[in-house]
């Protein structure tokens, strides 16, 4: 559940299924943190990957259908092979696909940073959802992030990524196109030090308060400014 970068960039399948599973107490944490039951939603995962997180929505949560889009055409198409009969729909798109709309909630792991015209993106998502549709996004490169920013500075002319943001212009960007902002601290619980062996502690420190879950929600009357 993080877009491929550059134009279609992907690791490839082993190494991404193991960013995955280096990843899934993120995803735990995102759904202890969230307010929405996602039972019988309609779910948009922004930047599928290779589709993981929309079938463990659909395994745990009971989510009515979900739809996923990805750069990377490789990704899409192990996250259709892997579908089996869940009630999932993925696509090879940047942004959100026309069509698709009347989303109850959208999702998005470190995600945004990744986008050059983030507003158009806010604009796309707000469009996608429903009247009080939520977006939850996990964000944790930024500049306020010591070490994403560092790994940011090695990276972004190799993997074609966008300057790098601050948190503020994440919560302007969203706020411009109308979207009630709103963050908080994911409800984490044991971090594996797997992935994480150099600099372990200083790890844990980011993942506790430097990687936000922002929550976007679409207001009532479902206007924009």
């Amino acid at each position: 559940m993080a877009m491929s970068t550059g134009s279609g960039y992907w690791q490839g399948a082993e190494e991404d299924a193991t960013m995955q599973d280096d990843h899934r107490f993120v995803w735990d944490a995102m759904l202890k943190t969230i307010d929405v039951d996602l039972s019988g939603k309609k779910v948009l995962d922004v930047g599928c990957n290779r589709g993981g997180f929309l079938r463990l929505l659909a395994d745990r949560c009971g989510i009515a259908r979900g739809w996923g889009y990805d750069k990377a055409s490789g990704a899409v198409a192990d996250a259709t092979s892997l579908a089996g009969a869940r009630p999932l729909t993925y696509v090879v798109a940047d942004t959100v696909p026309t069509g698709w709309m009347s989303f109850d909630v959208a999702f998005s792991h470190e995600v945004i940073y990744l986008i050059e015209d983030l507003e158009a993106h806010a604009t796309a998502v707000f469009d996608a959802l429903i009247p009080e549709g939520v977006y939850f996004a996990v964000e944790g490169v930024h500049r306020d992030s010591p070490m994403t920013a560092a790994w940011h500075a090695k990276a972004a002319e190799e993997l074609g990524m966008p300057p790098l943001r601050d948190l503020d212009e994440f919560v302007a960007a969203f706020d411009a196109v109308g979207f009630n902002v709103s963050a908080a601290r994911l409800e984490l619980g044991f971090i594996p030090a797997s992935g994480h062996k150099e600099n372990y502690f200083q790890w844990l420190a980011y993942y506790h308060d430097l990687k936000p879950l922002f929550r976007f929600q679409r207001p009532s009357d479902g206007r924009k400014p």
